[in-house]
């Protein structure tokens, strides 16, 4: 019997020109990750049924929490801390989904920040500035545990960081610029300051659109480092294993 897992997809942002038109929107980019992800699972994954739904939540577009099986909060040019209707509304929603629902919750770069305010995590600028392009994230022993290697090399554009941890959560890795890179609460919250589902087109056109803000020194160390190998496919896998309450997740939750 197939079973069926339910994504909606809350899209914080627009892609870009090139990105739009080669990829689609984030809602886009993400599900075609995930799918990938889901395939790579094999036979482990054989009968599960993707369900995605995607969501403006900028012009205040949300689905019903009860027709979702978890949700995924996109990266955003928004500032995670500011109180712009919209994002305050974000953050409503996901206290809500995380305080009185049994919803899995997954945030990436602003989604991660937007999980960290909704908990009450210190949500500010990062002290260590501007991360981008590929770099590293070294694991601890539980985040080594989960995810299956020492360290993941992950696509970077954030400014903004969650600064504590929230209550009852897990920090699983960290970066030289910024030490609160993924926060974990077993079978509810899963997130990451880094960007699995950029590839080298996306950031580059990003980096120079962008380029005047980073300054030249900034730019020309990222943009050296774009096309490094990155482990957005694989980390996809084990977010759908997270997902499913599988693979080394499953410890976790028993």
């Amino acid at each position: 019997m197939a079973r069926v897992l339910r994504l909606g997809i809350l899209e914080c942002e627009t892609t870009l020109p090139k990105a739009k038109a080669a990829r689609g929107s984030y809602g886009d980019i993400f599900e075609d990750l995930f799918r990938l992800g889901l395939k790579n699972l094999g036979d482990a994954a054989a009968n599960v049924q993707l369900q995605v739904s995607k969501w403006d939540v900028i012009n205040g577009k949300y689905p019903q929490i009860e027709d979702v099986d978890a949700i995924v909060m996109t990266g955003s040019y928004g500032t995670a801390f500011e109180d712009v209707p919209w994002i305050v509304a974000l953050v409503d929603y996901i206290k809500h989904a995380l305080e009185s629902t049994d919803k899995k919750v997954v945030g990436i770069c602003f989604g991660h920040q937007i999980i960290g305010r909704a908990l009450g995590a210190d949500v500010n600028h990062s002290p260590g500035g501007w991360e981008l392009s590929v770099g590293s994230i070294d694991l601890n022993e539980q985040g080594q545990k989960f995810l299956g290697s020492p360290s993941l090399a992950l696509h970077q554009m954030h400014r903004d960081a969650v600064l504590t941890v929230p209550s009852g959560l897990t920090n699983l890795g960290s970066s030289a610029t910024c030490p609160i890179q993924i926060l974990y609460k077993p079978g509810r919250v899963l997130s990451f300051q880094g960007h699995p589902e950029f590839d080298e087109p996306i950031n580059d056109e990003l980096l120079n659109v962008e380029r005047n803000i980073f300054g030249e020194e900034a730019f020309q160390d990222a943009i050296k480092r774009v096309d490094r190998p990155h482990d957005g496919v694989r980390l996809s896998s084990r977010i759908m294993e997270f997902f499913l309450d599988s693979g080394k997740w499953k410890e976790g939750v028993e």
